[in-house]
Order: C-alpha cells, then sequence, then structure tokens
C-alpha cells in the first residue's frame, strides 16, 4: 500500500510539472507575439507625433 502512494504522488508530481512546463511556455509565447504589437503600434504613435510636431 505505501509503495502504491509513493508511484501517485511520482505521477501528481509528473502532471504537475507538465502544466507548470505548458503555462511557462504559452505565457513566453503570448509575450513574443505581444511585443511585435507594442511596437507596431509605438511606432505609430511616435510618427504621428513627430508629424503633429514638425520633426
Amino acid at each position: 500500500m505505501k509503495f502504491q502512494r509513493g508511484v501517485t504522488s511520482i505521477e501528481y508530481a509528473m502532471i504537475a510539472s507538465l502544466i507548470a512546463l505548458a503555462i511557462v511556455v504559452g505565457v513566453g509565447a503570448t509575450g513574443a507575439a505581444n511585443e511585435k504589437s507594442w511596437t507596431f503600434w509605438t511606432g505609430l504613435v511616435v510618427a504621428v507625433v513627430k508629424k503633429a510636431l514638425g520633426s
């Protein structure tokens, strides 16, 4: 019975590790895509401000 408990806790630890890995990969991918969007919009705003100021 004790052996089975140890195996179950190892299985739960492996599942938790895979979930954590999936979260890290997902957040990283979202951050990379979001960075491109912010860069695009920042460029547009800077261009408009420069045009408005006559620079």
